[in-house]
């Protein structure tokens, strides 16, 4: 990378990440399943500047899941340097809000000085009223744990208190995002907010100290009552179809919380707990039962296991019909992505970043000619074939994701049923499930 630093504008809002967010916005909710969202009216107005936060499972789609949440803020966020580098990109970039951030593997010289740049044009945009994107974890990974927090996020509020310290209305909003299955299509995706976090009572005005231990404990508090927090994390093989099992994100706020203390619980199992229930699973994986049927679909017993509607089928021609269009392209960015995409994390990202842009082309392309097929542009006939065409597109290819959906739905069904139906399968799993439960109850 070159030595030349190109400072990020001082700005609330720019046209380019308005227009963006249209896309945006659309990838995300055509790709996942929004099952629930909790919270969303903790969400301050336009002109409180915000701080959110929130866990990162799934690569760089988690900024576009944070961003679709917060759809009326312009989410700033800080990326790699490296990628600014050339001078069409870094425009792009600055019109996202987009801002880069330096790691020990660029190789700067002066990489903490620029660090330290960037971090006052944050802060700088928060005193306009702009709305910063977080992750506190620093890190990425595909498992269903918070890692340690880390300093960037107290740093950036010890920095606003100290370059202004009348912005009290600051506030850290924490946000926990609970995929069904990050990087398929069409499973569920939930989102849970948290009160904002308080931070005022740690800064000393006088001394300009924050007490950033504290707040960060705060924080990793206020995003654990938010999440699925898998641990021990050395047992998270073990005790993941449990988790999945519990289905959380299509459970209301009471079952979620219920199902927390029973994940909570597993730190507290004991050594002949574990035994037994690593003989289970044991048993589990080499009858390689769970590669024919997802967790979520067994549910922790018969009786909760999920069930599906025979409307689905109503809908099979409709979506068959208004997904046509669309599914050769679908299939290429599947292949390509097959091709490409070796880390699960970026898997989705992969495909939704590229159909949010591919699509509406592809699309305007059929349209284009349709259009020509009808007639002449002059009486009308070709704009209004383009334009039922590309709505036809747009509209179908919604009915085909949301029955698409339903089918999963389905097939899950059908799946959970024939091992519910196959007693020495069912046995394999409540033997794995009450090992866990047993464990969980029993005392130290």
């Amino acid at each position: 990378m070159k030595n030349s630093f190109h400072e990020p504008p001082i700005q609330k809002t720019h046209l380019g990440y308005g227009l963006a967010i249209q896309f945006v916005r659309s990838a995300v909710t055509r790709f996942h399943r929004i099952e629930k969202v909790v919270g969303s009216e903790i969400i301050p107005k336009l002109d409180v500047p915000m701080i959110i936060v929130s866990n990162h499972q799934n690569g760089l789609m988690d900024p576009l899941v944070v961003t679709t949440l917060a759809a009326n803020h312009q989410v700033h966020w800080l990326t790699r340097a490296d990628i600014f580098k050339k001078s069409l990109f870094r425009k792009i970039l600055f019109g996202f809000n987009q801002m880069p951030i330096f790691r020990q593997r660029d190789h700067i010289s002066d990489a903490k000085k620029r660090n330290q740049r960037i971090f006052e044009i944050c802060v700088d945009r928060l005193s306009i009223g702009a709305s910063i994107g977080v992750f506190p974890e620093g890190n990425h990974r595909a498992k269903k744990t918070l890692l340690p927090m880390r300093r960037g996020i107290s740093d950036m509020v010890a920095l606003s208190l100290r370059r202004n310290p009348n912005m009290k209305n600051l506030v850290v909003v924490p946000v926990g995002i609970d995929y069904e299955e990050a990087p398929s299509f069409r499973r569920r995706l939930s989102y849970r907010v948290g009160s904002p976090v308080s931070f005022q009572d740690l800064y000393h005005a006088e001394s300009e100290e924050f007490d950033q231990i504290a707040f960060l404990q705060r924080l990793e508090k206020s995003m654990k009552d938010l999440i699925v927090d898998v641990q021990p994390e050395a047992r998270y093989d073990l005790t993941l179809p449990f988790v999945r099992a519990l289905r959380t994100p299509e459970l209301p706020l009471k079952a979620f919380k219920e199902a927390q203390q029973r994940i909570q619980q597993f730190k507290s199992i004991q050594s002949d707990g574990w035994e037994k229930i690593e003989a289970s699973f044991q048993k589990l994986a080499e009858s390689k039962l769970l590669e024919s049927v997802r967790p979520e679909d067994l549910s922790l017993d018969e009786s909760s296991k999920r069930t599906s509607h025979w409307g689905t089928w109503l809908l099979a021609p409709l979506a068959f019909f208004g997904g046509l269009c669309s599914f050769p392209l679908a299939w290429l960015i599947k292949k390509e992505c097959e091709k490409r995409v070796e880390e699960t994390t970026f898997v989705s990202t992969f495909k939704a970043s590229t159909g949010m842009f591919m699509f509406p082309l592809f699309w305007l392309i059929q349209s284009t000619i349709a259009a020509l097929i009808a007639g002449s542009w002059s009486d009308g006939w070709s704009w209004t074939a383009l334009f039922a065409w590309y709505t036809f597109n747009l509209a179908g290819s919604r009915i085909a994701g949301f029955w698409y959906g339903l089918f999963l739905d389905w097939k899950g069904e059908k799946e959970a049923h024939r091992v519910w139906n196959n007693p020495e399968n069912a046995q394999l799993w409540m033997n794995y499930v009450q090992s866990i439960q047993k464990a969980i109850v029993s005392k130290p």
